[in-house]
């Protein structure tokens, strides 16, 4: 019996279920692990180098008073694997702002429609995904990977 534990026990990876799971994303909790990374955030400026991440993390929360928009711009450098950034709206609602699983030529600006209440950016990277991340934002708070 401990043998057949053992055998099903093998190449499981929970973070692995994540990257499609919108029930899992949009949860409070981050789930991943993650090796060799170096990241800088200053104001509301976030760069990191990650040799490999599965699962997801928060990067930014707003808490918003009232409805409001919110200019971003990111630059994704994905090496291997694949990753997302995801807005979590106070109700709860996955919304995709980028999903890579390449190199961007050029950084990308938008604009998000924030929803009164708590706002979170997630990363949500998939199997063994070695990534390089520039990330800025004009409102809320930047949290650290790890």
């Amino acid at each position: 019996m401990a043998v057949v534990c053992m055998i099903a026990g093998c190449g499981v990876n929970p973070m692995l279920s994540v990257y499609d799971d919108d029930a899992k994303i949009a949860s409070s909790s981050n789930t991943y692990n993650i090796m060799n990374y170096e990241q800088v955030q200053s104001d509301l400026h976030f760069t990191a180098s990650v040799e490999k991440m599965e699962g997801m993390d928060t990067i930014w929360v707003f808490d918003a008073e009232e409805d409001t928009e919110v200019d971003i711009t990111y630059q994704l450098n994905v090496s291997s694997g694949k990753m997302k950034l995801v807005w979590i709206n106070p109700e709860k609602e996955v919304s995709v702002i980028v999903e890579c699983d390449s190199e961007m030529e050029d950084s990308v600006q938008e604009t998000l429609h924030i929803k009164k209440g708590n706002n979170r950016i997630k990363i949500v990277a998939g199997e063994n995904t070695q990534f390089d991340i520039d990330f800025t934002i004009s409102h809320g708070g930047l949290k650290e990977l790890g």
